[in-house]
């Protein structure tokens, strides 16, 4: 099911047809250089991570959707909501060959809005290292404010917050 479009992107739910896209997507280290403790992940990890997707936008009507391109219907990656170190963290994930293109800031304004405005979070976080230079630029284009420094896995992160100013 679609969630949201932009010019050139489709937001939507994932389906068990994703999971060997994501698995080549997460097997790449440089994918995962800012992702917990930075290793690759395995088939088994992306099945499993699909599979709670699906479970937690059955449950809630969100999570971390998959984004896909529109002309070619190429699964690039995710952007979505999770619950992470008591907070309704915002991230998103996509394949390397996608980078520089803005597909990042595209999907990220989408979805935030969604969050705000479907919703209706009250409050909404990135925490993000501070050597995610990619991450940080999305982050700051999509209007979030940072708030705090905080230490994640040994290693200095940024905590930045969005509030939903109509909740």
């Amino acid at each position: 099911m679609i969630v949201s479009e932009t010019e050139r992107l489709i937001i939507r739910h994932w389906n068990v047809d994703d999971i060997a896209n994501y698995a080549t997507i997460v097997s790449d280290p440089d994918v995962m250089q800012f992702i917990g403790h930075g290793a690759p992940q395995t088939y088994k990890d992306a099945e499993s991570y699909v599979q709670k997707c699906m479970d937690n936008i059955a449950e809630n009507g969100w999570a971390r959707f998959a984004v896909q391109l529109k002309h070619s219907k190429e699964l690039i990656g995710f952007c979505g909501f999770a619950h992470y170190n008591n907070e309704l963290d915002f991230g998103w994930r996509y394949a390397k060959k996608f980078w520089g293109n803005g597909y990042g800031t595209e999907a990220a304004k989408a979805v935030l809005e969604l969050g705000i405005e479907k919703f209706n979070f009250p409050r909404i976080v990135c925490i993000v290292y501070q050597e995610n230079i990619g991450s940080i630029k999305i982050i700051e284009k999509i209007g979030m404010t940072f708030e705090k420094n905080i230490l994640l896995n040994g290693r200095t992160a940024k905590q930045y917050v969005k509030l939903n100013q109509g909740v």
